[in-house]
């Protein structure tokens, strides 16, 4: 009896624990990647499936999430899956929106293309060559590390990195044109295992249409003998590329679009609209922590019809982005150099293996928003080569820690949207009257004076604070200011 009794107690005591750690999971989800840059999923592939079982985070696509859309030895396009296979209630916002990251190795070519989808590039690194072609023009420009450059969908278009020692490396936006969420490249011509679209024409038709023998076909649909088996990404001599840009008679828009707030300067200046250089433009936010250069739509007229923002933050290593949130836009960011952490409060509960709902049709899901009343601390450390999500009006913080930072992001639905800081000397929080502050936080009238008022620094701060208040108020509720240390 007395054993029945000990094992008893025990089995309550165990259980209490593990309900315990379950309940403090849910209000802290703090998430580390589980390999260091560089490593692969199971079986050394991409990793399907992967990044959801090894972070149980949804906002943190590690490398391993990327797939690659094509690859060859001289360079690849990775894409991430649709947002909505991740969570169908957290993204379905950005549903429609694909983020892509291609690099190619120096003196290179990417084969002539469309895609049935919009998208938007930022050069990340290196420099090069965009050639466009419609019916009515043949234009190209040379693209260097900070450029932003529209790519109008179905427009065929080409890449050269015309460096012969750097790699070119872009981050892109894709919001494709007929099935939401979905997009197919298009080649004219046949490259390693993708076929050309004439391929879909019949013989008689192509006779026809382009008024040549048929022995001259097998050239139009397969190829030059010589080139089969090269890759839609193929690597060119140094004269083919000085041959190609001398052709081209490409245009340089690096020192274009100075911030010299001329109400008629970002005007297009070509069929397709310039591209920009985004860090030739006065940094919105900058002090000596760090830099935020950031494109909008309401400005530049290639980015108004996508809603889409552009950004670029260089933070000095042990510097705090501080606490901020976007009242509509939703940041898709990329680290291009450097390992940070972030910090985010969500409102939101996650599972990885959570199923989805089937829905018969002209049904449609429909989720029933609770007020839960707790807030859960978001935390990963994401470094080169990771992509993490920024919802809007979820407040979040980014710490540089080992090197400087630097991420590139893409934001969408971005023309309406403002951003509101939560600390620093410009943050919202501080025009709030004292008597409301002293009701809501339950401080003294001094200490909630001090509350909003004693950082000495905007945007950007040193992750060490000067000085603490002599108390510290502990609020007796959960707050999304716990993500700034108060």
């Amino acid at each position: 009896m007395a054993i029945n009794k000990l094992t008893i107690t025990l089995f309550l005591l165990i259980s209490f624990a593990v309900f315990h750690c379950l309940a403090f999971r849910v209000e802290v989800q703090e998430f580390e990647p589980p390999r260091q840059e560089g490593q692969e999923g199971p079986g050394g592939g991409s990793g399907e499936g992967w990044d959801e079982e090894a972070t149980k985070n949804p906002y943190h696509f590690g490398q391993w999430s990327f797939k690659n859309f094509f690859q060859s030895k001289d360079g690849f396009v990775k894409m991430l899956p649709k947002f909505t296979k991740r969570s169908s209630t957290l993204f379905r916002g950005i549903e429609n929106y694909r983020f892509l990251f291609q690099e190619m190795e120096p003196n290179t070519f990417l084969v002539p293309h469309h895609l049935d989808a919009d998208y938007v590039f930022l050069v990340v690194q290196g420099k090069g060559v965009i050639g466009f072609v419609t019916d009515t023009a043949n234009e190209s420009f040379q693209i260097t590390k900070g450029d932003v450059v529209r790519v109008p969908s179905s427009v065929t278009h080409f890449f050269a990195n015309t460096n012969g020692t750097v790699p070119l490396r872009l981050a892109k936006i894709a919001v494709p044109a007929n099935v939401p969420g979905h997009f197919q490249v298009f080649f004219p011509a046949h490259s390693g295992f993708h076929q050309s679209y004439f391929t879909g024409f019949s013989k008689d038709v192509l006779t026809a249409s382009f008024n040549i023998p048929e022995e001259l076909l097998g050239r139009l649909i397969r190829g030059p003998q010589q080139q089969v088996g090269q890759g839609i990404i193929r690597r060119v001599s140094p004269e083919q590329i000085k041959e190609l840009t001398e052709h081209e008679h490409a245009t340089s828009p690096s020192n274009k679009h100075k911030d010299k707030k001329d109400k008629h300067k970002d005007k297009d200046r070509s069929t397709f609209g310039s591209p920009f250089n985004l860090l030739a433009q006065d940094a919105i936010y900058s002090n000596k922590f760090g830099r935020y250069h950031e494109a909008h739509p309401k400005r530049f007229s290639q980015l108004q019809d996508l809603d889409i923002a552009v950004g670029w933050v260089n933070m000095t290593q042990g510097s705090l982005f501080l606490p901020q949130y976007n009242s509509e836009t939703t940041f898709v960011t990329f680290v291009e150099n450097g390992c940070a952490r972030y910090e985010m409060a969500s409102p939101y509960t996650f599972q990885a293996e959570q199923q989805q709902p089937w829905f018969g049709p002209g049904q449609e899901e429909e989720v029933e928003e609770e007020m839960s009343g707790q807030v859960h601390k978001i935390v990963s450390r994401v470094c080169k080569g990771e992509v993490f999500i920024l919802p809007a009006g979820h407040p979040f913080a980014i710490l540089s820690q080992d090197e400087n930072f630097v991420a590139v992001g893409f934001g969408i639905h971005a023309s309406n949207s403002t951003r509101t800081f939560l600390a620093g000397q410009d943050n919202m929080l501080s025009n709030i009257n004292t008597v409301a502050t002293r009701l809501s936080f339950g401080l003294g009238s001094k200490l909630a004076e001090k509350l909003f008022t004693s950082q000495n620094y905007s945007h950007f701060a040193p992750t060490t604070p000067s000085h603490q208040f002599p108390e510290k108020p502990k609020p007796s509720f959960q707050s999304i200011f716990n993500l700034a240390g108060f």
